[in-house]
């Protein structure tokens, strides 16, 4: 199941256009490539986990989204014993591009719950179907949070409700407002862990015809593009991330030698036949005003952010809430409070060099400049560059996100 978040949506050649539409600066024609994958999803796999204690009929309920019996060949073995450590995955024909994964029951090998939750890859799976039987329990609870805190989607299932029914049926009470309670029942317990109220199923895996089954299976064939659109949304950082990495690492060592450039260039005044303690204070101001501001620009011209970008999302995609949202997230085009502070923080430096540079040697003079104008540019770059990373993040994200 272990793949790249690129590869789970695109092929290798959409792959490869991606990587070369940003390393070239096109962010624009990226953007578009990827709304428009967006739009079609549904060849793309879904994995959804199937959840709970042993003992809660999880494989049965398996077995029955496919159609098997527990004797059929390709069937969950099923039992209150549960011995194997590793997810199992179960193909789901109804809705081919949806697998089944059949995980160790929460309670089964006695581990505390969040490493039981590292053990079976909780956060590489796309969306959950938690099984409880009887009763909610505390670890249902503990996972709906887990769940919605990733920002993806659940269904609970009561199961065996059948069971219940025939409990009902021997006290004579209503089953109707049995099973009302029973759903109540859930509801209460999900409010009062401060969980989202998911869509809740009361079935039997044996009588599939009758009770919440059959609206299961159609609720999960309607919310499936919505799934997948979801888990699109979500996996943006992570394909962003595998996108820009290789760019980033190469302009971030353009950084460094643009700042030890600014950081030779200072010591030129040295070699000057003119006097250094005049020269040095404005020549460490110019160098590293030219060299920092040049390799601001080239930043932003690599990585294809434009004051135009944004007004020509939002036309070509006619989407008119996009620059409130872009606003809204922090996209940002015009220079960087950081880098007005910086410079301020330069000027204020070289006025104190001026003022006391009797005070000071030539070639003391030269060295400060030197350090500093290193200091001032590799700092100043390396922060420009993280923003317009981040930056450019944000901007995918507000892009692909629905209105």
């Amino acid at each position: 199941m272990a793949q790249s978040t690129l590869t789970k949506f695109f092929t290798a050649q959409e792959r490869r256009n991606l990587q070369s539409l940003y390393n070239t600066g096109e962010l624009e024609a990226m953007i578009l490539q990827m709304k428009s994958k967006s739009d079609h999803l549904d060849k793309v796999q879904l994995n959804i986990a199937v959840m709970g204690d042993v003992g809660s009929g999880k494989s049965t309920f398996i077995n029955a989204m496919r159609d098997l019996r527990s004797n059929d060949q390709g069937a969950a073995p099923t039992g209150n014993e549960e011995t194997w450590m590793e997810p199992t995955r179960y193909p789901y024909r109804a809705l081919p591009n949806v697998q089944l994964w059949d995980l160790p029951g929460t309670n089964s090998f006695g581990f505390e719950l969040n490493n039981y939750l590292k053990q079976v890859k909780f956060e590489s799976f796309d969306f959950f179907i938690i099984v409880s039987q009887a009763r909610f329990r505390e670890n249902d609870a503990v996972i709906a949070k887990k769940i919605q805190e990733q920002g993806k989607e659940f269904y609970y299932i009561r199961s065996k409700i059948d069971n219940d029914t025939r409990s009902l049926k021997m006290q004579g009470a209503d089953l109707n407002e049995g099973w009302s309670s029973i759903r109540r029942d859930c509801i209460i317990n999900f409010q009062s862990v401060g969980v989202t109220l998911p869509d809740i199923f009361l079935i039997s895996s044996f009588e599939r015809e009758q009770y919440d089954f059959p609206k299961l299976k159609s609720t999960l064939a309607r919310d499936l593009p919505n799934i997948q659109s979801n888990v699109f949304s979500l996996s943006i950082p992570k394909m962003m991330l595998e996108i820009t990495e290789p760019k980033g690492s190469t302009l971030m060592t353009r950084v460094l030698l643009l700042a030890i450039l600014s950081g030779i260039v200072g010591v030129v005044p040295v070699l000057a036949p003119f006097p250094v303690p005049m020269l040095v204070p404005v020549w460490y101001l110019f160098t590293t005003i030219v060299i920092t501001v040049s390799g601001w620009i080239y930043l932003r011209k690599q990585l294809g952010l434009s004051d135009r970008l944004v007004p020509s999302l939002a036309k070509r995609g006619k989407r008119s809430g996009l620059q409130v949202r872009l606003k809204e997230r922090g996209f940002k085009t015009k220079i960087s409070p950081a880098v007005t502070n910086v410079l301020f923080g330069i000027t204020t430096v070289t006025c104190m060099i001026t003022g006391i540079k009797h005070g000071f040697s030539p070639m003391g003079i030269s060295i400060f400049g030197t350090v500093s104008s290193f200091a001032f540019t590799c700092k100043l770059l390396k922060d420009s560059l993280n923003d317009r990373l981040e930056t450019g993040q944000r901007l995918v994200q507000a892009a692909l996100s629905r209105d």
